[in-house]
């Protein structure tokens, strides 16, 4: 199906099947979240492509799930970006470069092959972590949801060997920076944290009462907070901490899950993944602990710091 014509297009995207199927899982609280970002994505001044087998994927998932619940919410957001998107065939050079990208999966080879091939700027998907072929790149997708591959190539024009650059995109992470892509990678530097959290002490009875000792720029403070769940007290603990130093928009919690990961013991480290609507926008991290709670609260804590940098916010005079 040929893409819509766009006035003033950003930027160009090749989107996986991954970011149409999660919508679908009518089962998993997570799934509104999922609609939510696929909603916001087809206003977008994007042009969309797909591989020919994530177009075909993207159709088969609808039309297998379709009837298991999927609601006008669902639909609307489905079709209203995939009916953009333009499915871009396989030839022989996309098989052969496929080969020679050093991806693990055989498929997100394709699919940086077909980016390539299309001269887009950007993969956007679910996990962005599948196209990391570097330890760096790896980390990058973990803290910032995004990271660009840097792929030597032969200007026709010169004939000189330069450098060419095709982010990798989570669908937040997306969002969030789409002002800002445009034909050049956006910068990526090691960031300052603004909040860390020094300890954590809960106390669990009828209600769940978290003390915290957060570090901020300037200086520290420790609040005591009480909440239905352990991570409840610890979000409005962190919240009262943080809203002395800014003014932040209000927060909502609209994902909180542990990572699928292999456990090799009682003390297995555990990922957990929060994610947070500020204002139209969201924001996610994770954070790895052996104690999950604790997990909980650093992942919080580095969606904090995100909202932060993003908004650029500045500290608060405070009342003398």
């Amino acid at each position: 199906m040929p893409p819509s014509n766009l006035p003033n297009v950003l930027c160009t995207a090749l989107v996986t099947a991954n970011v149409f199927q999660n919508v679908l899982a009518r089962h998993d609280p997570r799934c509104e979240y999922y609609t939510n970002l696929l909603r916001r994505l087809a206003p977008r001044p994007v042009q969309w492509h797909t591989t020919y087998f994530d177009w075909n994927l993207a159709l088969a998932f609808w039309e297998q799930f379709k009837v298991a619940g999927a609601d006008q919410a669902c639909k609307d957001a489905y079709w209203g970006l995939l009916n953009q998107v333009k499915a871009c065939p396989f030839d022989q050079s996309i098989w052969e470069l496929s080969g020679e990208l050093q991806i693990g999966n055989f498929c997100d080879a394709l699919r940086l092959a077909t980016a390539i091939d299309q001269a887009v700027d950007v993969i956007v998907t679910q996990e962005p972590q599948q196209f990391a072929r570097t330890v760096v790149d790896a980390y990058r997708a973990q803290v910032d949801g995004y990271f660009y591959i840097t792929l030597p190539t032969v200007c026709a024009d010169t004939g000189r060997e330069v450098n060419h650059h095709i982010g990798v995109f989570s669908v937040g992470a997306f969002l969030l920076n789409l002002d800002n892509i445009g034909r050049l990678p956006l910068v990526q530097v090691p960031r300052s944290q603004t909040f860390q959290l020094e300890s954590l002490q809960m106390t669990v009875s009828d209600e769940s009462e978290a003390t915290i000792l957060l570090k901020g720029c300037t200086d520290q403070i420790t609040v005591t907070a009480v909440g239905r769940t352990p991570f409840e007290a610890i979000q409005r603990a962190i919240d009262e901490a943080v809203d002395e130093w800014y003014d932040i928009p209000i927060r909502h919690l609209v994902r909180f899950w542990i990572r699928p990961s292999i456990l090799t013991g009682a003390d297995s480290p555990v990922e957990m993944v929060v994610g947070v609507e500020c204002g139209d926008l969201n924001f996610e991290s994770s954070a790895c602990s052996g104690n999950s709670i604790r997990a909980a609260a650093d992942a919080y804590v580095k969606v904090i710091n995100s909202i932060c940098e993003h908004l650029e916010l500045k500290v608060r005079d405070k009342e003398i």
